[in-house]
Order: C-alpha cells, then sequence, then structure tokens
C-alpha cells in the first residue's frame, strides 16, 4: 500500500512537466510509464506491456516512442537485447523527425542493444553519433560516454577509455550532480591500473570513495573500497590492504565477500599464519563460483598434503574433483576413484571378517584391519599426491616452453612477415572506412595500425641488435680462443681449468640472447654445470666433435650428455624437432 502511494505521488508530480512540451498527446498510462522509468522500471514496464492490446489505436508517433520507453525500461532492468530490427526502425523515424533529445535516446539505446550483441564497432559508432547531436539531455550524455568508455576498455584502447570517462565527469558536474561521478572515477583508476600508473590509478580510486562517502551511499562505498584493498594487495600495500579487507568482511549487507576472502587467504598466507589462510581460504570456497572454488581446494589440498594432514587432504581434492566434475564434465581421476573403491572394499572386508570370527580373535582382527587401511589410505594419497605433481610439472615445463617459444616468435622473421599482413588487412579496412566516412571506425583501426607498425620496428630493431653483437661477439679474442680449441686436436686444455672463461662466455651469450642461461635452468632445475657448459658451446656455434676438444670429453661422451638433455626437455614430444633445434630457437 505504501509503494503504492509512493508511485501514485511520484506520477501526478512528474507527468506534469514532460506532459506541458509535446505535439502529440500520449495516453495516461504511456505518460504514468514515462514518468516512473527513472524510479520504478519495473513497474513502468509493467504498465507498458498492459498496453499491447490497444497498440493499434496509436498516432505512429506514439507507437515509436512507446516502442522506445519499452526498449529503455528493459535496458534499465538489465533485460539482454537480442535485436535490432525494431531499434533501428525507431532511429531511421527519428532522424526524419528532427527531434534532437528523442534522436539522442534513440542513438543512446541502439548502441546499448549493440552492446548487449557483442558488436563494438557497431555500439561505438551510435553511441559517437548519440554524443555528436549536443542535445540539452547532459545526463543521457554523460551515461553515453561512459558506456563509451567501456567498449574502450574491452577493445584495450585504454587512453580513450580514460577521455571519455573524464568527459561523463563533466557532463554530471554540469548538472550539479557530483554524487553520480564515481563510478566513472572507479573506471577511470582501472584504466590507470593497466597501465602500470599505480599512482594514477590510488589517486581515482581514492576520489571515488570520497565521492560516494560524501553522496552517503554505502554500498556504492564500501563496493569501490573493496576493490581499492585489492588495488593494495596487487600494489605490494599488504598492511593497507589488510586493514581494508578486514574491516569490509565484518559488514552484513555486502552479499559476495568472495574477493575479500581469497586476498585475506593470501595475506595471511605470505605471512605464514596458515590458519588464518586456511580459514579465509575455506570461506572463499564456501561462496565463490564452480572456479574460484575449484582452484582454492586445490590450494587447500596441496596445503594439507604439505603439512601432513592427510585425511584433510583426501577430503579437499574429493571436492575439488567434484567441481572439476561440474566445470569440463569428466569423470574423477583414477587415482580417487581406486582409493574410495579400496576403501570401500576394506570396510565391508572388516564387516564380514568380524562377522566370521570368534570372540576372542575379534578385536586383535579389527585392529589389523584398521591398520592396513590406514596404511592403504596414506600409500593411496601418496601415490595421488605424487601422481598430481609429476603432471603439474609437466604442464608447468610445457607451459614454460610454449611462453620461450612465444617470446621468440614476437622478435622473429615470421612475426614481422604476420605484422605486415595485419596491416596490410587494416589499410583495406581502414580504405573501407574512408570511403563509409566512419570516423570513429577509421580512429580505432589507424591505432591499432600504429601499434602493430612500433612492433615491427621493434622487431627489426632487436634484430639488427643481435646481429651486432653476435658480430662483435664472433670477433672477440674469446670466441676466437674457444673456436681455435674445437679445431685443434693438439691444443692444451687450458680452457677446461679457467672459470673466468667460462663466466667471460656465459655474459657474452646472456647479452646476445637476454635470459638463456636463466631459461635453461628454469626448464631444468637439475642441470649440471657440465652440462650448461655443453648449451653455452651449441649456441656459440661449436660442433659436438669441438665440444668434446673444448670439454676434453669424449665424442660419445658429449653425445650421453646431449640425449640426455634431450630427455629432460622432452623434445620429441614438442615442436622443436631437436636439442640443437631447441638451443637455436632459446
Amino acid at each position: 500500500m505504501k509503494k503504492f502511494f509512493h508511485i501514485t505521488i511520484w506520477t501526478i508530480l512528474l507527468i506534469a512537466i514532460p506532459a506541458c512540451h509535446r505535439h502529440t498527446e500520449y495516453p495516461f498510462t504511456m505518460r504514468q510509464a514515462e514518468a516512473l522509468m527513472n524510479i520504478h522500471p519495473d513497474s513502468s514496464l509493467h504498465l507498458l506491456q498492459g498496453m499491447e492490446d490497444s497498440l493499434a489505436m496509436l498516432p505512429h508517433e506514439a507507437l515509436m516512442y512507446y516502442q522506445l520507453l519499452t526498449i529503455q525500461a528493459k535496458d534499465k532492468l538489465y533485460i539482454t537485447h537480442t535485436d535490432d530490427s525494431l531499434i533501428n526502425r525507431i532511429v531511421v523515424f527519428y532522424e526524419k523527425q528532427g527531434n534532437k533529445d528523442r534522436l539522442m535516446m534513440a542513438y543512446y539505446y541502439q548502441g546499448s542493444i549493440y552492446r548487449d550483441m557483442n558488436d563494438a564497432p557497431r555500439a561505438l559508432k551510435a553511441f559517437q553519433q548519440a554524443v555528436n547531436l549536443n542535445a540539452r539531455n547532459l545526463d543521457l550524455l554523460a551515461k553515453t560516454y561512459n558506456q563509451m568508455g567501456t567498449l574502450f576498455m574491452y577493445q584495450g584502447l585504454y587512453d580513450e577509455a580514460i577521455r571519455v570517462n573524464k568527459k561523463s565527469i563533466e557532463a554530471y558536474l554540469l548538472q550539479g550532480k557530483q554524487n553520480k561521478i564515481s563510478y566513472a572515477q572507479r573506471d577511470i583508476a582501472r584504466m590507470y591500473d593497466v597501465k602500470n600508473m599505480p599512482d594514477s590509478a590510488l589517486h581515482y580510486y581514492q576520489n571515488a570513495c570520497q565521492t560516494a562517502l560524501t553522496d552517503g551511499d554505502s554500498v556504492r562505498y564500501y563496493g569501490i573500497l573493496g576493490e581499492l584493498g585489492g588495488f593494495h594487495y596487487e600494489a605490494g600495500n599488504l598492511d593497507t590492504s589488510k586493514r581494508i579487507l578486514l574491516f569490509l568482511k565484518d559488514l552484513t549487507f555486502i552479499d559476495d565477500k568472495t574477493h575479500i576472502y581469497s586476498i585475506l587467504g593470501n595475506i595471511y598466507k605470505n605471512e605464514d599464519i596458515y590458519d588464518s589462510a586456511s580459514y579465509y581460504f575455506n570461506k572463499a570456497a564456501d561462496n565463490g563460483n564452480l572456479y574460484h572454488r575449484y582452484n582454492k581446494y586445490k590450494h587447500l589440498f596441496t596445503q594439507s598434503s604439505n603439512t601432513g594432514n592427510y585425511s584433510e587432504a583426501v577430503n579437499y581434492i574429493k571436492k575439488a574433483l567434484v567441481l572439476k566434475d561440474s566445470i569440463d564434465n569428466i569423470t574423477q581421476t583414477e587415482a580417487i576413484a581406486k582409493i574410495n573403491a579400496l576403501y570401500n572394499y576394506q570396510h565391508i572386508a572388516t564387516k564380514h571378517t568380524q562377522l566370521r570370527l570368534n570372540q576372542e580373535k575379534q578385536k586383535s582382527i579389527l585392529y589389523i584391519l584398521l591398520f592396513i587401511l590406514l596404511l592403504t589410505i596414506l600409500i593411496s594419497i601418496h601415490a595421488v599426491t605424487f601422481y598430481r605433481l609429476k603432471k603439474i610439472q609437466a604442464t608447468n615445463e610445457l607451459k614454460k616452453k610454449e611462453q620461450l617459444k612465444a617470446k621468440e616468435y614476437e622478435k622473429s622473421q615470421k612475426a614481422l612477415e604476420d605484422n605486415k599482413q595485419k596491416i596490410s588487412e587494416l589499410n583495406k579496412m581502414l580504405k573501407e572506412a574512408k570511403t563509409e566516412q566512419d570516423i570513429l571506425k577509421q580512429e580505432i583501426l589507424q591505432v591499432q595500425r600504429k601499434r602493430i607498425e612500433a612492433k615491427n620496428e621493434e622487431i627489426i630493431q632487436q634484430q639488427r641488435e643481435k646481429e651486432l653483437l653476435i658480430t662483435e661477439f664472433k670477433q672477440s679474442d674469446l670466441y676466437k680462443e674457444f673456436w681455435l680449441s674445437s679445431i685443434n686436436e693438439d691444443s692444451d686444455k687450458h680452457l677446461t681449468q679457467n672459470p673466468g672463461k667460462w663466466i667471460a662466455l656465459q655474459q657474452y651469450i646472456d647479452k646476445i640472447f637476454p635470459l638463456f642461461t636463466e631459461n635453461i635452468k628454469e626448464i631444468i632445475p637439475s642441470i649440471s654445470y657440465t652440462e650448461l657448459q655443453v648449451c653455452w658451446l651449441t649456441k656459440a656455434g661449436i660442433s659436438p666433435s669441438g665440444i668434446s676438444r673444448i670439454l676434453n670429453l669424449t665424442k660419445q661422451a658429449i653425445t650421453n650428455i646431449r640425449s640426455r638433455l634431450t630427455k629432460k626437455l622432452k623434445l620429441k614430444d614438442c615442436q622443436w624437432r631437436n636439442f640443437d633445434h631447441f638451443i637455436e630457437e632459446l
């Protein structure tokens, strides 16, 4: 009854103002829906849907506005748009009619519909058309800039996103609506964070918090404050992050505290306070989505295994695997299934044995069975842990190799050629955009082309620098000394006894091929010094027979070392053909 009274009062007050400026007389229900749009969009949509039987009697302009209001109400209620045919007809109508305010509104919701349909170029074009009208609706202008900021952010155009969000703030301030700028300030902070400009990001996060606090909007304030806590954590300000998040975790009106619990868990883990870390990881797992809970249970499994709490480890791995089933529809791993099957088998066998045994032997046999069960569980846990660690290790090794391959590609001639092809395609698209006179699309394509051209220039400079460094190395006395030792059967073996020469060789190799030694050690942590020497000499272009002369080892010994490295690198299952190819590409 109270809600109905408020709706009625708002309806009477708000209908009077817009009714004075219309040429077309709209039905009372439609004016009611328009008046309630910003405060009760659900009631507005309900009123509009109740008019469906009488739409045939509406004048054409009233029908167009009715349909635009319906789209507006659904957008405010976060109902996803899936079709653009209706809004396109509305846009065409208002383009011909000449009502700038209505046309701006139509362009805005056209952009919103394309946004929902994941068509960013057309959405940005519609939003830009709304901005270009210079209509009087500053509130809609501010919202339009904010929507453009989100789309620019998704495309990685962070400077553009910052620019339009600042425009959004200007539009709100022109209306005196200081209270509405906090989300735009927060979005700007996010962009500066992505651009690795922490001082600017912190400035805008603090301003956003202050704006929301001044406005008295506690939900908005604490939401942004939680994001600020996460920012401090990523920036390494753990004490500040901890203080903020400990405050927020006790607020009852924050529905989703998963990120708070997760970060607190990591902070306490870094502080080696494992009880608190486990507590917050458990809270995060209980409240997070499937992926979050799965990852947390994996962490808790590892932590429990490392501390020797195997029963708890089994519990966590079971929960993780159940979630894994829900995510990608696979069965539990064979190892865990065996644990459960063995446990059930022993449990049933124990019961049957108890029934068959006499009273005197019952207790002794029960102890034996329990001991066997415990031993089996411990062995199974060990086997599962070993299997998973090996799997994780193999995955990490493959990932490292793929990352190395990706880094090499970024500097390679192949990347240069691929980028030239991309530039050619962008030039074609740019030509089409110029033909269509699509200024916004031209700007986006030009930014993308400049970014790729800059990458190409960087690749060319890196290749040139590498060529010069290789030339410098091959003209050095150190290289000549190693080369002469590699081809001379009768040369002395002083190189093997001179650590300074090897240090100088490593420095040359790592100067020409940055992080070469570090990457080798990361992929093969157990690599020996002799194996490293073989890698350096191979990278320097010394043949296997030359390496055997330098290291004073037999050719068979060098062959064995290379085979051993090939196995450690698992090259047979990778894109590198052999050891020499791997070293050459690294």
